[in-house]
């Protein structure tokens, strides 16, 4: 075992530390004010005292607790690989200078550096493990955050698609029979009463509709108006034919149920292509074509446009209307174009996939119907 002073000992005199014992020691203790920011550095520092303090026959216990305390520090902040090799060297290079200093003991100062390298890894791991812990959480968080986020961005998306179903239809159909009955009012009186009686009927039916599209805004477990479907396609066609639209259907195939999200999607694309024939298109008619496909479901409406206003003829190309049936069909994985077949026709093409695989999409918003 290393004494305090490995120096001989005069005969009657008590082993103790002696100033030079605790200037070592102190120098040793000094260093480690470094041990944080240059671990490696310290460490080497450490070993250089205690080594030079050999010949000195200065090794003391103080100076060998520095250099396990700086083997700590480097185990704890260092990389794990690289740590252990700052350990093992400090263990080896210390019990040498035991062996040397004492001729005993090197075993013991081994297994000391050693116990507080192990002491110094285990803290790195804890401090890694509250790390890697803390972040999970902070990315959950933010996880929940965009989630959150992208909620209330599809809610306001669907509401305004709601609203748009709501109200774009009888809109255009005021606006039009407000047109009627305001150049017929002196010459045709009866054709303006006519329209003022569909524009009270239209009125009556928006306010309806946005009435219904409030409550269930308000509370969503409220019954609205009812599943949407194709199968109230006559009932959009009667109602279009109403208000002067010649609507012709063409049904192909075998009709089938489809899957709940499709056939929303399926009216609201007819709905949606009626109201901008209705409102751009020219000689008041459209020729809708429901196919039933073996996987897919095609629909394709076509309508007569004035020659002129390309862009606008069928419905702006860039208007909230095709920007949502878009929209709608991309939720359950169709496609859709539009545009020009002709100097005056105009066509809309929907492909949506009926396959079982593909009805696990999002159901979108059914709004109100028109």
């Amino acid at each position: 075992m290393l004494t305090a002073s490995p120096l001989p000992i005069s005969e009657g005199s008590e082993p103790g530390w002696r100033a030079e014992d605790v200037a070592v020691a102190l120098l040793a203790a000094a260093l480690l004010l470094l041990r944080r920011r240059l671990p490696v550095t310290t460490v080497a520092a450490v070993l250089g005292v205690t080594w030079l303090s050999v010949p000195l026959g200065l090794l003391n216990p103080g100076t060998v607790l520095a250099a396990a305390i700086a083997a700590f520090t480097a185990s704890s902040t260092l990389p794990r690989r690289r740590g252990f090799w700052v350990v093992l060297t400090t263990g080896v290079l210390v019990s040498g200078a035991g062996a040397v200093a004492a001729g005993r003991g090197a075993m013991q100062l081994l297994l000391l550096v050693l116990l507080f390298g192990a002491l110094g890894d285990l803290v790195r791991v804890q401090r890694e493990q509250f790390l890697a812990i803390t972040e999970r959480a902070e990315r959950a968080e933010a996880t929940r955050e965009a989630l959150a986020h992208q909620r209330v961005a599809e809610d306001r998306l669907a509401i305004a698609r709601d609203l748009h179903d709501a109200v774009a239809h009888q809109i255009a159909v005021i606006n039009l029979h407000a047109g009627v009955a305001s150049s017929a009012l002196l010459d045709r009186p009866d054709d303006a009463e006519h329209s003022l009686a569909v524009i009270r009927g239209a009125s009556r039916t928006v306010l309806a509709q946005i009435g219904d599209l409030l409550a269930t805004l308000r509370d969503p477990g409220s019954p609205g108006t009812g599943p949407v479907s194709l199968g109230q396609l006559d009932d959009i066609l009667r109602e279009f034919r109403g208000h002067g639209l010649d609507v012709t259907v063409r049904r192909l195939g075998e009709v089938r149920e489809l899957p709940a999200a499709v056939d929303v999607v399926a009216l609201r694309v007819v709905q949606e292509a009626l109201t901008n024939a209705h409102k751009h298109g020219a000689e008041h008619r459209a020729h809708v074509v429901v196919e039933y496909a073996p996987h897919e479901l095609r629909i394709t409406v076509t309508n007569p446009v004035p020659a002129r206003a390309v862009r606008t003829a069928g419905g702006d190309a860039a208007g909230h209307g095709l920007v949502g049936a878009r929209e709608r069909v991309e939720s359950v994985r169709g496609t859709l174009g539009h545009g020009r077949t002709g100097p005056s026709s105009w066509q809309l093409d929907v492909n949506l996939p009926t396959a079982s695989s593909r009805s696990d999409a999002v159901v979108p918003s059914t709004g109100e119907p028109s």
